[in-house]
């Protein structure tokens, strides 16, 4: 077992010889979107997720559905296609599954890859002098919010579908090809962009500063985080995390904004850790693979375990 329970890291990783190794991940939830094909194709791009994450490559995906008996079969229909696209696309296979009656539909995926052992992307490797990448736009926890209080626009949710959907398949080609200076990985999903660079940093042991002009947003998402339309997991997440976090310019920064940092993502962007030196080779590696959303955001400094400092 070269990754297992003792790490924070986003999947389980197993050698099998010198040259392979088997990643295992599993993640599943309940609807975030209405639409039962998107939803499954979100659900899926959000487990396989895991697997880009460790810098691996997905071979085969397993059903996970929790049902209802009196719902209209045809919905779980157009979510197991949305997830059997998804998996297709991200050159995988789809063998099967397992369904349990519920009272509230979940779905998701267990899936396995596979990466060489001396490669793999880990989220506790982060370098003093590292600079810090996102390959997503944030703000799809705001949006999807929106969406259940029927006050979101449908320009946004499209804009959001296409980022949650879209696999995080070309960050994991960047990183491979700027690899070994890739230094730390990992995707930024139910905890917050705070949550995940907390973990990176508290993995490294060191402080990572964001700077919050230069985060990327899904397009509507400010405004609906202005009227406040965030989650309960926006708000344990910030209970959780604050602590941790810093910000040099208090003042300057309204709550609401600093909220968006607690903002719960689905499908979200990899947050990497590079050196500085190739990060302009990473940039790049991201727009030839399809990322060209991609930004740097911050740096890793010297500085207290975990800690957060948001400029």
């Amino acid at each position: 077992m070269l990754v297992g329970l003792d790490s924070r890291d986003d999947a389980a990783v197993l050698r099998i010889d010198e040259e392979k190794a088997l990643v295992f991940s599993t993640d599943f939830f309940a609807p975030v979107l209405d639409d039962p094909y998107d939803y499954g194709s979100v659900a899926a791009a959000n487990a396989l997720s895991d697997i880009y994450a460790m810098g691996g490559v997905p071979q085969m995906a397993i059903n996970l559905v929790a049902w209802p008996d009196d719902m209209d079969p045809q919905i779980i229909t157009k979510v197991l296609r949305g997830a059997f696209d998804k998996v297709v696309e991200a050159g995988a296979y789809l063998a099967g599954g397992h369904t349990v009656r519920d009272t509230e539909p979940k779905f998701g995926l267990a899936v396995t890859g596979v990466v060489h052992p001396d490669r793999i992307l880990r989220s506790d490797g982060a370098r003093i002098g590292d600079v810090i990448v996102l390959t997503k736009p944030l703000g799809s926890g705001v949006i999807t919010t929106a969406l259940k209080q029927s006050k979101v626009e449908k320009l946004h949710l499209k804009t959001c579908v296409s980022v949650m959907t879209k696999l995080n398949e070309g960050g994991m080609l960047a990183a491979q090809s700027v690899y070994p200076y890739i230094h730390a990985a990992t995707d930024v999903t139910g905890y917050g962009l705070i949550g995940h660079a907390h973990e990176m940093a508290t993995g490294a042991g060191c402080s990572i500063e964001i700077e919050f002009d230069a985060l990327p947003w899904i397009v509507g998402s400010l405004t609906y985080a202005e009227a406040g339309m965030f989650s309960s997991g926006a708000t344990a997440n910030k209970e959780y995390y604050g602590e941790h976090v810093t910000y040099v310019y208090k003042d300057k920064i309204v709550d609401w904004k600093t909220n968006m940092l607690f903002d719960p993502q689905t499908s979200g962007g990899l947050l990497l850790s590079v050196q500085r030196d190739h990060a302009s080779d990473l940039l790049a590696a991201l727009e030839k693979h399809g990322s060209e959303d991609s930004c740097v955001v911050g740096q890793v400094v010297i500085g207290e375990a975990g800690r957060i400092v948001v400029g």
